[in-house]
């Protein structure tokens, strides 16, 4: 079995533009995931297997439950991406790097919330593909 990815800080300095971009980049991959994840919710609901497998209908139900979990995650993990960013954004207006370290443990937490939902997503997804293309054979 390989092991899970943990993440990893490097202490550095960042500038406020780094973390804005940092936090652009994360909710243009949560915009993709919310797109994939209506596209396979749609392809399981949709149905197009044989009904000959045994629990079938429960397996798919299974699935189509742990992804409005993981639509709901990345919804509360978007709405703290978006606040975080709006935080940064004041900051930048008024030039204050005072508080700068509060800003960066809540981009480390943020970050890590990031990094791990992307690794069971993934994780998910490749659950899910696996038993789609043992479907399909």
């Amino acid at each position: 079995m390989e092991a899970s990815p943990v993440y990893k800080t490097f202490p550095r300095e960042r500038t406020i533009d780094e973390l804005l971009y940092n936090t652009s980049l994360w909710t243009a991959e949560f915009d993709f995931i919310r797109s994939e994840l209506d596209f396979i919710k749609r392809l399981i609901k949709a149905y197009p297997f044989t009904s000959t497998i045994p629990n079938l209908y429960e397996r798919l139900q299974l699935f189509i439950l742990e992804l409005d979990n993981f639509e709901k995650e990345k919804n509360n993990i978007s709405d703290k991406i978006h606040n975080y960013e709006m935080k940064l954004r004041e900051m930048k207006e008024i030039m204050l790097l005072d508080g700068g370290h509060f800003h960066m443990v809540e981009y480390e937490k943020i970050a890590e919330e990031v990094f791990m939902y992307l690794i069971h997503y993934k994780n998910l997804k490749i659950k899910i593909f696996e038993y789609i293309n043992g479907l399909i054979k």
